[in-house]
């Protein structure tokens, strides 16, 4: 595994080569946190390119559309700093780059893993230190949309339950 520049509390390992997918199967994109360490508490973030596609808050899980039930971290494991995304149904179309991004207080690190149909070392490691400001505030608004998406649909389903409770009808939405 590559591993991310040195930092204060924890860096991110990250796979040297691609990950190679079959269609149809699951995948899962490799993240870790070294040294081990829980990574519950911790803000999950990961993106295609510089969408969000998977975000882990608070507990809580949002997925962007189009990689509903598709997307998915196993909670066990990141109490041992595994934040691997396992993808299910691979498609052709999923080749491409991502992101892991995983923050804890004021401590931001990202780690890069390609997913194409060979292992051929086709990204280049300083990547996102390259990075332009444009695609990095793309990458940020995107994740920043989905956090207000998955408010947005928590306080709904809290106001739908208010009402049941009050006795009123849920509100028509169309």
């Amino acid at each position: 595994m590559a591993e991310s520049r040195d930092h204060n509390q924890f860096k991110l390992n990250i796979p040297e080569r691609n990950i190679v997918g079959v269609a149809d199967e699951d995948v899962i994109l490799s993240c870790h946190l070294s040294p081990e360490t829980s990574a519950v508490t911790m803000t999950i973030r990961w993106f295609e390119y510089t969408e969000c596609i998977y975000l882990y808050k608070n507990g809580q899980v949002t997925e962007r559309r189009g990689y509903e039930d598709r997307l998915s971290l196993n909670t066990q494991e990141m109490e041992r700093g595994n934040v691997s995304l396992r993808m299910k149904n691979y498609k052709e179309s999923d080749r491409g780059t991502y992101i892991c991004q995983v923050i804890h207080g004021e401590q931001k690190e990202e780690g890069l893993v390609g997913l194409g149909v060979s292992e051929e070392h086709w990204w280049a490691p300083n990547y996102l230190e390259l990075e332009t400001q444009e695609k990095k505030l793309r990458r940020e608004e995107s994740a920043y949309n989905l956090d207000i998406n998955r408010k947005l649909h928590h306080q709904d389903i809290f106001w739908t339950m208010a009402r049941q409770e009050a006795g009123r009808p849920p509100r028509d939405h169309h």
